[in-house]
């Protein structure tokens, strides 16, 4: 079994509007954004440094309770996961975006909803690259 220190710094940040935690395994970090109805895991670093917009996990909600309790499971399901997980350091090339249904299932979104979601999207997307610079607990 492997064994990390694990730090967790979550914020409320009023001036963004969001909500997010950096969750730091040694020396690999990852953090987990909460914007309105999406919250998306992403690579801290790569994130930060090289301004690389990859999500490891993106899942879209349908009311913000449902968005907001889950948030907090991703929080303590990441500090669970091994420092050679796919979202500490061996990312895998996938599209991992899912639908969440109030606690009654979540499934990995089908090809016929993807325009459903793509505006959220879009507009997620564009708040992480606006806001890219903001996001620090330190």
């Amino acid at each position: 079994m492997e064994k990390s220190v694990v730090y967790v710094s979550t914020r409320d940040d009023n001036n963004i509007n969001c909500t997010y935690s950096i969750v730091q395994k040694d020396e690999l970090e990852i953090i987990i954004i909460l914007k309105d109805l999406e919250c998306a895991i992403f690579d801290y670093n790569q994130l930060k440094q090289e301004k690389k917009f990859k999500y490891l996990l993106l899942k879209h909600y349908e009311d913000s309770e449902s968005a907001y309790k889950d948030f907090l499971k991703l929080i303590g399901k990441m500090c669970k996961k091994s420092k050679s997980s796919k979202y500490f350091s061996n990312h895998k090339t996938e599209d991992n975006r899912m639908i969440h249904n109030n606690f009654k299932s979540e499934y990995m979104i089908r090809p016929e909803e993807r325009n459903e979601y793509n505006d959220r999207y879009i507009i997620f997307e564009k708040f992480i690259i606006e806001n890219i610079e903001k996001f620090s607990i330190r």
